[in-house]
């Protein structure tokens, strides 16, 4: 009977853990910010484009937020992006790396911008 009280208690302390890991850590993911690498994946109905090495001022995005798609090294904007949802993920050599989706110009279609060595913002600072 002791045995038993104590493993009931014992399940009771984790599911309490659990439960507590998994309220603190539920904060919103409100934006996306980058060290690494850019690059762009424009979608359209008819093909799947890729820009390479392009750049956002800032290196940070926000959810419902417009911003500027240059290439890297210039001021020549290629793409103008809503962003609508954000991606993030590891990759199999451990790097971070983020999909920032959003559409572009009018377009109903959404395109994104992946980041490498990237991580989630939880406020607007």
């Amino acid at each position: 009977m002791i045995t038993e009280l104590k493993k009931k208690t014992k399940y009771l302390i984790v599911l309490l853990l659990v439960i507590q890991i998994s309220c603190s850590s539920s904060e919103e993911n409100l934006g996306a910010t980058w060290i690494g690498p850019v690059d762009f994946m424009h979608v359209t109905k008819d093909k799947m484009e890729m820009s390479y090495s392009v750049d956002v001022i800032g290196q940070k995005m926000y959810l419902g937020g417009f911003y500027e798609v240059i290439k890297k090294g210039t001021e020549t904007v290629i793409f103008k992006i809503k962003v609508t949802d954000l991606e993030f993920g590891i990759r199999e050599d451990g790097i971070s790396f983020c999909r920032v989706w959003g559409t572009v110009d009018d377009s109903g279609i959404e395109s994104y911008l992946l980041a490498q060595e990237c991580s989630a913002v939880q406020d607007n600072d």
